[in-house]
This record gives C-alpha cells, structure tokens and sequence, in this order.
C-alpha cells in the first residue's frame, strides 16, 4: 500500500506490558488513529530501536486496525515520551536523541524542580505562588526547617515523578515523647510510615534513605479536602495547531486519606473540577477555578523563554483551606488519564489529537517547510 503524507512523527517510548510492549499504549493508539486526520504518518518506538547512525527507527505502526513491527527512515518530528527508571534507560534515550539529531524535536524538557523553582522565582507573579523551597544539603539544614514548621517538611527527589521517593517529616510534641514521624512512598511507589524515638534517629533514617539522590525540601502544605483526602488541581496547557499556548482540560486529583499524595500512580482518582471547588469553598469555588486557568496560563511562557521551545505542560496546583493557590509541580511529559477518569471526552480528545495539530504547524512552519513525503507503509514488516 503506498501512502502519501504531509510528515512522519515519531514517539519515542519506554517499555511496556502487553503487544506491542509500549509505555502508554493507549494514547499512543490513540495518535496513530487520529493522524490521517492530519495527514501524517506515526510510528512508535524504544531508544533501542535507533540505528546508531541515526538513519533509521524500527517500532511498531497502526494499520488497519492493528499494531505491526515496522522500520522506517528517521522521522521528521520527534515526540519523546520517555520516563527514566534507571540511568541506563536515561542514557540509552540521550544516545537515541543524539542519534536522531536531524530531526524536529516537538518539545524540549523541563531541567529538574529546583531549576523549575530558580526559574519563576524571577518572575514577581509567578513567585506568589511558590512554595518556599531549599536544596537538601544535609541533616542539620533539615533539622534547622524542621524545627520551624509546625506541620513538618516535603521532601522530594530533584528530578523524580509519580510520588515516588517522597518523604513527609514531622517532630513529635513532648507530650508524644518528642522524636519524629515520617510518612512516604519507596522507590516502588509503596507508602511507609516509620516513627523515631528522636529526632536525630529520624535525621540519619532520611539521610541514608536519600543516599546520593538530589532532594528539595518544602514546608508541608496541609492540601486536604474537608474528608481529609489529600487533592491537587491538574492543568494541561498544550499548544495547538497555531502553535498558540491553551488550556485543554483541568481535574482534581484525589488521593486516599492515609496517602501522602494524591498522585493516580499512588492510588489516587480524579473528579471534575467546578462540582467539587463549589462544595469544598462554596461560591468563591467559580472564582478559583478561573484564578488557576490564569496561573496556568501564564506559566508555560516563562518556562518556554528559559527553556527553549515547549509543546505541552502539565501543572499541578495545590490549594488550602483558605483557597491559596501554590504550584506543586510542572512536567513536561504529562500523563492523560485524568480525563478519562472524570469523563471529559472533549478534553480527553484534545489531549490526544493536540499534539498532532502541533507536529503539523511545526512541519508547515520550520526552515525547510513542508515537504510531501511518499512511502510505502510499513517499509519493512518483521517479528
């Protein structure tokens, strides 16, 4: 079959369970659906699956109605969707980039959340709403933070995801025998809760936890709803088919009472917005909404400016009692499940059809223009 399309992306994903063995198999099905829409051609592939000159990829390419092994040329719009478990994939995705240096990357990355923090802490409107943030440097830093918060201290790893690796530490009350209480999630994502008879013992349990690892630390926020449940506010802000900046959907993500995060890979859910920004903080519940479509909306610009060229972000925002916004986190290669889960199919649509429209504006408006490219599809089948 020869087809003719305007371009060829590709997505470059970990690995995954079931056939074809992708990360996000879903949404990836979802793209190669959508993208005749568009008049292009995708095909899915590991850091692997590059040859080392960077000519070719082999993956795997939806035709009629299935997924099949495919090798094709390079592709002419690299999407990379690839999340790092370990310094070997992070080093077999740098290697495939370098490879695939001639092509289009449809996004670059965020650096690590304290760089994010250095970045929009310049900015006086993004700086409002900004958790207080340090470096972990060492125990007697953590103790000195500690010893000034009533409700303890967040620690996160710099360049971690899911939830994982985070630490809440709090000191107990003497009346409670003094000492500390910490609550976290391993490595695995599993919660654990441990209590120290001191300080200094919950001190060197953290310090050897972290190891080598980079962490930032933050006051903890106490981010619950009025069950208790810990909450945040997903925004997805991508770019569309003219390359402009919009918000394509927003979630509250919910996670268990006894859950440190409310992070879906923990365990969490998410609801609609509005309904439940009206029952928590009544009619000003309307008014935060639009208050976090503003923040969100100005963010992606400042990251862009230090950054270099963005395709989508997604924005996790806390609020308090009290309805104060705080920006908890911003990534680069956001999830979409949300959207399922709340029952938005617009913006679930729009999640996965947006990133196409935006493969196709930078096709129509890089240095070379658009080139109609001609194949035949797949250009090899194999095993």
């Amino acid at each position: 079959m020869t087809e003719t399309a305007m371009g060829f992306l590709g997505i470059m994903t970990g690995r995954g369970h079931g056939n074809p063995p992708i990360a996000e198999r879903e949404f990836c099905s979802q793209l190669c659906r959508a993208a005749p829409l568009y008049n292009l051609q995708v095909i899915v592939f590991h850091p692997d699956g590059v040859a080392s000159d960077g000519q070719t990829v082999s993956g795997y390419a939806w035709e009629n109605g299935e997924w099949k092994s495919t090798r094709a040329s390079a592709p002419d719009v690299l999407y990379n969707r690839c999340l790092f478990t370990s310094p070997q994939e992070k080093r077999a995705a740098s290697s495939a980039l370098a490879a695939l240096s001639r092509s289009l990357p449809w996004s670059r990355g965020l650096p690590d959340k304290w760089r994010v923090y250095e970045i929009l802490r310049r900015s006086r409107h993004a700086a409002g709403i900004l958790p207080e943030t340090r470096l972990y440097k060492n125990t007697r830093g953590l103790g000195t933070m500690l010893a000034e918060r009533e409700h303890g201290v967040f620690l996160k790893p710099r360049a971690g995801s899911h939830g994982k690796r985070t630490l809440h530490a709090v000191r107990l009350p003497r009346s409670q025998g003094g000492g500390m209480n910490l609550r976290g999630r391993d490595g695995a994502n599993h919660p654990f809760h441990h209590v120290f008879g001191t300080v200094d013992e919950g001190l060197d349990w953290i310090r050897d936890f972290i190891g080598l690892r980079r962490y930032i630390i933050q006051p903890y926020l106490q981010l619950t709803d009025s069950c208790g449940q810990p909450f945040d506010v997903r925004v997805l802000m991508q770019k569309n088919g003219r390359g402009v900046w919009t918000l394509t959907g927003m979630a509250v993500r919910l996670g268990s009472r006894s859950s440190l995060t409310s992070n879906l890979h923990g365990g969490g859910t998410a609801v609609a917005p509005l309904p439940f920004l009206l029952a928590e903080y009544g009619e000003s519940g309307g008014e935060l909404l639009q208050e976090l479509a503003g923040a969100a909306a100005y963010l992606p610009p400042l990251l862009e400016e230090a950054c270099g060229r963005l395709g989508e972000l997604g924005l996790d925002f806390g609020l308090d009692a009290a309805g104060r916004i705080f920006l908890l986190e911003a990534n680069s290669k956001p999830g979409r499940t949300v959207f399922r889960l709340t029952g938005d199919r617009r913006a679930a649509r729009l999640a996965a059809e947006n990133p196409l429209r935006y493969a196709r504006h930078l096709l129509l408006t890089s240095a070379a223009g658009p080139s109609v490219r001609r194949w035949t599809a797949p250009l090899y089948t194999g095993e």
